[in-house]
């Protein structure tokens, strides 16, 4: 139960990332490689405003995810839009020279030691064998909001359509009057407030450190790999799969034996090629409903 507990901890970190992933690819068909990154901009400012300048945390949190959104409009200005449109992989190369700057910057200004939000002791709450922190079970419930919150706009209001009938037909939807150029900055920036959130979650659960950024962009396209990238729900689903099976590969003694905890992060490679050789296509790739 503790391994299960552990794997929804770390699945709705993943999930956020891999669900404002999934919602860029599905519409403008392109990969943000400095999304780790992004997550460390947003994570990195709260820790900024609430430790050195004293902000109370319920006001850092907002302005420093409303950071990691702005500094994701200038990612798309400078790096995606001028490239996009030409070849959608010409910013596959632009994002990743954004990361490599924004490694460079990360650990210019912050250094290498670790950061934690928070500096009081967490508050444990113990179930029987599954012992969690009240600030973990805030970190769900808020992921899960957040998700529910995603769902009800893409489903039950007029953006949320525009958005579905852009992924399906974008020429067909430009011809009826839907500005795709918006709705392609909002997404963009909408995934960056996702990624700025998953960074908040890391400096409050565990701690920030400046090279953290490339196995969060991993983790994430892992889920968007296999749950399929025209499905954002099964890319989320599939981001709470990759966290428990990493739970269980260390977290078990598997024919006597316990897997080194820093193979880990391995888990999430290994998973994306067995999902390439089952099914390419992802576990939950399907048809998208119209809108």
């Amino acid at each position: 139960m503790q391994l299960l507990t552990n794997a929804l901890i770390a699945g709705s970190l993943v999930a956020l990332l891999a669900g404002g992933l999934a919602l860029v690819y599905g519409v403008l068909g392109v990969f943000n490689l400095a999304l780790g990154q992004l997550a460390l901009v947003g994570g990195y400012s709260v820790w900024f405003l609430h430790r050195e300048v004293g902000m109370p945390l319920m006001l850092s949190v907002p302005l420093g995810v409303g950071i990691g959104g702005l500094i994701t409009w200038i990612t798309f200005e400078i790096f995606i839009a001028p490239f996009y449109k030409r070849h959608r992989f010409l910013p596959l190369v632009t994002t990743i020279a954004l990361s490599m700057m924004l490694d460079g910057l990360i650990l210019l200004l912050f250094e290498e030691r670790p950061h934690a939000i928070m500096r009081s002791a967490k508050h444990f709450l113990s179930f029987e064998s599954v012992r969690v922190s009240v600030e973990q079970l805030l970190l769900i419930c808020s992921t899960l909001v957040f998700l529910c919150v995603v769902a009800a706009i893409l489903h039950a209001t007029r953006i949320g359509r525009q958005v579905r009938a852009s992924t399906q037909h974008s020429e067909a939807a430009s011809s009826l009057g839907i500005s795709a150029p918006f709705l392609h900055r909002l997404l963009f920036i909408a995934s960056g407030v996702l990624a700025g959130l998953a960074g908040v979650y890391v400096g409050i659960d565990q701690t920030l450190v400046p090279t953290l950024g490339f196995t969060l962009t991993i983790k994430a396209y892992a889920a968007l790999v296999a749950g399929g990238k025209d499905n954002i729900w099964g890319t989320i689903l599939c981001a709470y799969l990759i966290a428990l099976i990493e739970q269980l590969a260390v977290g078990i003694a598997w024919f006597g034996f316990f897997v080194p905890a820093s193979y880990q992060n391995v888990v999430a490679l290994m998973f994306i090629i067995v999902i390439l050789l089952v099914k390419p296509s992802g576990l939950f790739s399907h048809r998208s409903r119209f809108a």
